[in-house]
Formats: structure tokens, C-alpha cells, sequence
């Protein structure tokens, strides 16, 4: 037990997992689908990026596992752990995960899926991680018991929000100082273009 309330346990405890949605075959754009499927290149720490996402047929055997806010995204596989939180931003669009994500829903009231997402993309957590992959030489791959093993660290609900009010508060600066240093690389552009101009 923590000192300060906060209790260890592990991933399987709080959270369910299952794979993404089993596409047979490459996740091609079908024309006039209505459904979209997440897939790594749609993501980045700020969420997913719901544009960029390819509307398919999301047919087959399997009753499709559809995207909700709450929602984890972990990539399985690929050298980046960064999970994704699905947040109010999906609205109504009816989305899946590419098969190379797990699906974690959480499964406790005294668990924020904002904070899991975040400790899951904390060095204890990734350290867990990178120690128990099984890598071949050009991917890594996360078995599901390694990940429903991995710990977390579950402080008080007043804590957690804490917690990610922080992180969401750093994640703006980031892209605010991110998009300050586009604007003076422009400003820069248009300097030597002037001077040159002259």
C-alpha cells in the first residue's frame, strides 16, 4: 500500500482486453461505407485523428466491438507504445480498431480511463513492457498476458483527476509550443525569401 492511498495491482484487475477488429485482409476505403477503422497512422498523443480514418466495410463473422469514449487503443505490435484514449470526439461515428491495437475498457468506478491512459504510457508501465515483449528483429511484439500483467498504480479518484487535468494541461502547452515553432519556422521562410527577392 502507498503511502498516499494509492494501491498496486495489475492491468487484468481494472480493465478488459481484447484484440482489435479481425480484418481478413488489408483494411481497403469502400465506397459509401459508414463505418471507419482506427489504425496506427490515425493516432498521436493528442487522440485519434477521425479524418485520416479509412470508412470500410466492416463485414464478417464477428459482431463488430465498436469504438466508445473510454476507450484504450495499445498498439500490440510496432516499436511505439503510446496508447490512445477514445474520447467525446468520436460523436456518433461507428469505428473499430485495426487488429494490431487492444481493445482495454475499463471495468471499475474508481478508475478514470483518462489516468489509465496515461500510467499506461508512463516509464513503470512501458518498462514492464519493453522488459516482457518478444521482438524480433524489426517489430516488437506485446503478448496479451504481458500486457493484462502490467501494474498500475491506482490512487484515490480525487487524485486521478488530479492527475489528468495535469497531463491534459501539458498537452496543450506541447502542441501550443509546437505550433509557435511552426509559425516562427514560416516566419523565418518568408525572411530569407524577401532577402532574396531584394
Amino acid at each position: 500500500m502507498k503511502g498516499n492511498g494509492a494501491h498496486k495491482i495489475t492491468l487484468s484487475a481494472v480493465a478488459t482486453l481484447s484484440a482489435g477488429h479481425p480484418f481478413r485482409r488489408r483494411i481497403d476505403p469502400t465506397e459509401g461505407a459508414e463505418t471507419v477503422a482506427v489504425q496506427m497512422r490515425d493516432t498521436s498523443p493528442s487522440g485519434v485523428d477521425w479524418t485520416s480514418c479509412v470508412r470500410t466495410d466492416v463485414a464478417g463473422r464477428r459482431k463488430p466491438d465498436w469504438l466508445q469514449p473510454g476507450d484504450i487503443l495499445f498498439p500490440a505490435r510496432g516499436n511505439v507504445s503510446q496508447n490512445v484514449l477514445i474520447d467525446e470526439r468520436i460523436g456518433s461515428l461507428q469505428a473499430v480498431a485495426a487488429p494490431h491495437f487492444f481493445l482495454l475498457r475499463v471495468t471499475r468506478s474508481d478508475v478514470l480511463p483518462a489516468y489509465l491512459a496515461w500510467w499506461l504510457n508512463q516509464e513503470p508501465a512501458q518498462r514492464h513492457l519493453e522488459q516482457n515483449a518478444q521482438s524480433s528483429t524489426l517489430v516488437r511484439n506485446i503478448a496479451r498476458p504481458v500486457m493484462e500483467a502490467t501494474p498500475v498504480v491506482l490512487p484515490p479518484l480525487p487524485r486521478q483527476e488530479q492527475i489528468v487535468g495535469l497531463a491534459n494541461a501539458m498537452q496543450c502547452e506541447e502542441e501550443l509550443l509546437q505550433r509557435l515553432r511552426q509559425t516562427n519556422q514560416q516566419i523565418m521562410t518568408g525572411l530569407a525569401r524577401d532577402l532574396l527577392a531584394d
